[in-house]
């Protein structure tokens, strides 16, 4: 059984409970990690108050230079880790190394803004010192998702250590080998107790990690339902809180684009990472003019993907990562063809080994359809059309998320308006629903709370106090 990871140590966990951790492309079990328990996490958070005031008292420079050394041993052994990342999440072996790559990137670019972190001062009396000191929040949980287990985990912790805070991270009970694996391989190489991984599913270690009162801050990526129990929690006990959490990320195609590139922009916003992306697109709103040859280019194209396991070479597409998400994404297909949708292709499981779900376009949806209404977390593309720019912004916008949304359209004005009206934390005009590099965005609605990504995660990540200092008594 995987052990935790404690102090620099290998430490086994004090519960018994085995999970099974699967590889979604075969059905076969990789590896057994613990349930997880509060003792595994008091462990984990003293571990990580005992490092807090040496970890803290670096210089950032130094902290910087921690970081870039992790990146090094993430890039030096990317082959391996790409490898572990794909046999437990399914994704392709081309984006398990691009992410494994993304995660490096993140953690020198947390490394270098930290250093650059500036804190303000006013004019005071002669004599005196008014100013302000940003200082680390203390023992920050990192509890990350399945679909970018390295990026997501790697980046959340980089950005809380690097201004000086400590960790304990706790991967999705379904993606925690590689996880792992860098706990050991990388983050050993800071002083014991600056990060700590603890296995576990959410009742054993996510729910403790987030009730202990001494840690400090809780930075959360995950669904809506649990976002909210730990906003609840943080709450009650007055703890900061970031949390990005769901989304249904609309995408507008306007008749000014040609239409075989906007069906494979359309593809690659729905499909990457099989859907299981929190900025994947999930509404496809197209106009009513190019409608018709907008389907049938998105449906001829979603066709030609090869789906099948990630470690084979020239494959699109990869498997659902479990039997669970599966069965989420065939019921909200199922129950919208049930109420009158309409599926072009895909839109059943493949009758072979392994968990996969085909790319799937569907038509004839409303907005009240599971597949409109709910997140899918698939590779499903529901398409509708609109009559005008002010209708497509208005179904864009009406819904509870706003994580990310996309335009394409070569019109300088509507892209304005776009960029104007939209409810979106993330907006992209003619770019994918990724984030861009650097970049910040605040979620809107029931997406999220908090900054994430760039130099305000990390001001979200310390405290700020005002200090007026007159020198001498």
């Amino acid at each position: 059984m995987e052990t935790n990871w404690i102090g620099n140590q290998a430490v086994p966990s004090d519960s018994t409970e085995a999970l099974d951790v699967v590889n979604p492309a075969t059905e076969d079990r990789l590896s057994q990690i613990p349930r997880g328990s509060k003792n595994d996490v008091d462990h984990a958070v003293a571990a990580a108050v005992a490092a807090g005031r040496g970890w803290s008292g670096l210089a950032p420079v130094a902290r910087r230079a921690a970081l870039n050394e992790i990146a090094n041993i993430l890039m030096a052994h990317q082959e391996e880790l790409a490898r572990l990342n794909t046999l437990e999440m399914g994704k392709p072996l081309s984006l398990s190394r691009l992410e494994i790559a993304g995660a490096a990137g993140a953690a020198r670019q947390f490394g270098e803004l930290a250093v650059h972190i500036r804190s303000g001062s006013q004019q005071a009396a002669y004599g005196e010192l008014n100013f302000q000191q940003r200082f680390p929040r203390g023992v920050v949980g990192v509890i990350v998702p399945w679909n970018y287990p390295v990026a997501l985990g790697v980046e959340n912790v980089a950005a809380a250590i690097a201004v000086g805070n400590t960790v304990v991270w706790k991967p999705s009970e379904k993606t925690p080998i590689t996880s792992r694996r860098i706990a050991e391989l990388a983050f050993s190489k800071l002083p014991p107790g600056v990060v700590n991984l603890v296995l576990g599913n959410g009742p054993g270690a996510g729910e403790p990690i987030v009730e202990h009162p001494d840690v400090s801050a809780i930075l959360f990526v995950g669904s809506e339902a649990t976002g909210r129990r730990i906003g609840a929690s943080a709450g009650r006990n007055l703890k900061k809180v970031i949390l990005e959490l769901g989304g249904k990320d609309p995408l507008i195609i306007d008749e000014t684009v040609d239409i075989e590139k906007a069906a494979a922009f359309a593809i690659d916003a729905a499909y990457f990472n099989a859907g299981q992306l929190c900025t994947a697109t999930e509404r496809v709103y197209v106009a009513r003019q190019i409608f018709e040859p907008f389907v049938a280019a998105l449906t001829r194209q979603s066709k030609a993907i090869v789906q099948d396991d990630g470690l084979l070479d020239n494959v699109g597409m990869g498997p659902i990562v479990d039997r669970i998400q599966l069965e989420k994404i065939i019921d909200q297909v199922d129950r919208s063809v049930a109420a009158g949708a309409v599926v072009h292709t895909g839109g059943a499981r493949l009758d072979r080994k392994g968990w996969f779900y085909p790319p799937t376009v569907i038509t004839g949806v409303t907005a009240d359809q599971p597949v409109m209404a709910d997140e899918t977390f698939g590779p499903v593309a529901p398409v509708v059309p609109y009559d005008d720019f002010d209708e497509a912004l208005s179904l864009a916008n009406d819904h509870r998320y706003g994580l990310a949304a996309v335009l394409c359209s070569n019109s300088s004005s509507r892209s304005l308006k776009f960029l104007h009206e939209i409810r979106s934390g993330m907006i992209k005009i003619n770019a994918p629903p990724r984030k861009a590099p650097g970049g910040t965005s605040e979620p809107v609605g029931a997406s999220g709370v908090g900054a994430g990504y760039g130099q305000e995660l990390l001001l979200e990540l310390t405290r700020q106090s005002s200090v007026q200092w007159k020198p001498g008594f």
